[in-house]
């Protein structure tokens, strides 16, 4: 009980040293920022925005609010860089992850006005080796299935996008596609796959004959007038883009994500507060001075109503999800391994709302959310949300501190055993063939529980690798699989090194003789 007691009382120690004195994110940025709400709605947004930045660990939040053709609010909070102390502003720019899809669907929608596509035709029409099967059949996928996310091509695909900044991104990412078995058949059902809106971007390129990127400047931000919208982190200063971050032993820790280029027209297109009060102004229809053809906007909002809406209600349209429930709402979330945004509008009512953030975290939607029910007069209580890479951390810190411990102790004691060794205290004992069978017999429990820690992710997170989870996950994570690895060998290389060297009895005979 004695030992058990020490023990519980270092876990406690190393649990408080990794969670002590964290900085406060949430502060507000003067900057540039716009404020003609009613001093009451602005109170108790900045409450909510500030208390969910504490909870979540944000280091920097860009929040923008439209009404009409009107910016009504436009604010910074936090920190674009926190060794710098670099306040967010309006014009901090972030990647804004999966709401890159509809900069994507409105591209394709444009060459189908144009009469270049037809939203029917088979993708191998455009690129023909891009072979699929289902139930080991070759199957057909229509453009607009890839628009819809009703193609059947499975979430785990995203796997497999291949580290690239190379012109050739999308195609090699397209070509990991190549014969792989669908989970549905094309036009069944919705599945949220990332890649559909890559394979789109390479449909781009292959009826225009240019790049995805120079297609999207030329025909839809131009016109558009974004101007603080990018293609490319290279044509940015590095001052005004914010440092992405993941979450890391109960704080945001800087974090470099690999380079997808390959994901570009589904994930990493980046912008600013001040275009996305633009970009919520196009798609309400309230922007006076865009060039950017209403009706392909409107065409963006039309969801799939061929098959059944999902769970909230939901359906989805060319990068939107629109909901029915009440007033018809549109909104998408943005995620990428150190970036997160949402943008939630109410078309009836010309309000929009666009949240921008440097860390992957679930508390950028549910704050975007919020606002969303504060300026209906309503109360938005989010008590029960659960972020599930601030969870992970936390049961990483803890997978840590008792690995760790495991792991020391076990050294300890292997170095005892070594020392008996060598003062001739332990003897090494032959096994006879009933003791290798159980010595073999075990290693292979060993090998089969290794292998089960190695297919977690399959199991549990959609047929994802390690090397996925460890780029969008906590880096906590990356650090407790590979102590439980050791600590679980470290303890059966002991167990064993004991049955062979085992301590010398004493008899009791010559014990009592003395």
């Amino acid at each position: 009980m004695r030992n058990l007691n020490k023990f519980l009382v270092i876990v406690s120690i190393l649990f408080s040293l990794v969670s002590v004195s964290f900085k406060t994110y949430a502060l507000d940025n003067s900057a540039r920022e716009i404020s003609n709400l009613s001093n009451d709605e602005t109170s108790r947004i900045e409450k909510f925005v500030k208390d969910n930045m504490d909870k979540g660990s944000i280091p920097g939040l860009s929040v923008t609010i439209v009404k009409g053709d009107k910016t009504v609010y436009q604010k910074g909070f936090g920190y674009s860089d926190i060794a710098s102390q670099k306040d967010v502003d309006s014009k901090t720019l972030f990647e804004i992850g999966s709401n890159s899809k509809a900069f994507t669907g409105l591209g394709i929608l444009t060459l189908e006005k144009d009469g270049l596509i037809n939203l029917g035709d088979e993708v191998t029409k455009y690129i023909p080796w891009l072979k699929v099967k289902y139930k080991d059949s070759e199957a057909k996928i229509t453009l607009e299935q890839l628009l819809h996310h009703t193609s059947g091509i499975p979430f785990k695909t995203i796997d497999k996008m291949p580290v690239s900044d190379e012109d050739n991104a999308i195609e090699e990412n397209i070509k990991t596609l190549i014969n792989i078995e669908l989970d549905s058949n094309p036009g069944e059902k919705f599945q949220y796959a990332t890649i559909n809106y890559d394979i789109l971007g390479l449909v781009i390129q292959k009826v225009t004959g240019i790049s995805y990127e120079k297609y999207i400047e030329e025909n839809v931000l131009k016109p558009m007038g974004l101007n603080d919208t990018y293609l490319y982190k290279n044509d940015i200063a590095k001052e005004q883009m914010a440092n992405g971050y993941k979450i890391g032993f109960l704080k945001p820790q800087p974090y470099e994500a690999p380079i997808y280029r390959g994901n570009k027209p589904a994930g990493y297109i980046i912008s600013n507060g001040e275009d996305m009060a633009k970009w919520l102004e196009i798609q309400m229809g309230t922007l006076g001075d865009s060039k950017f053809d209403k009706n392909v906007i409107e065409e963006s909002h039309k969801t799939n109503r061929g098959v059944a809406p999902l769970g909230d209600g939901s359906s989805y349209a060319a990068g939107w999800f629109v909901y029915q429930k009440g007033g018809e709402e549109i909104s998408h979330g943005g995620n990428n391994p150190n970036y997160s945004s949402f943008i939630i509008f109410r078309p009836g009512d010309n309000v929009g709302i666009a949240i921008l953030s440097n860390i992957n975290s679930d508390y950028i939607s549910e704050i975007g959310q919020g606002i969303n029910e504060l300026l209906q007069g309503k109360d938005y209580n989010n008590k029960d949300i659960k972020d599930f890479n601030t969870s992970a951390d936390k049961i990483s810190v803890f997978i840590i501190c008792i690995s760790g411990l495991i792991i020391i102790s076990s050294l300890l004691f292997m170095l005892r055993a070594l020392k008996e060794v060598l003062k001739k205290e332990r003897s090494f004992y032959k096994k006879g063939i009933k003791s290798i069978f159980k010595l073999v017999f075990s290693f292979i429990v060993m090998i089969a529980l290794s292998y089960s820690i190695y297919l977690i992710p399959y199991i549990l997170y959609e047929g994802v690798s390690w090397s996925f989870v460890f780029v969008w996950m906590p880096k906590t994570i990356k650090i407790a699989v590979y102590l439980v690895y050791i600590s679980i060998w470290i303890v059966y290389i002991y167990s064993i090194f004991t049955s062979f060297y085992k301590k010398k009895m004493i008899n009791p005979y010559l014990y009592y003789q003395c």
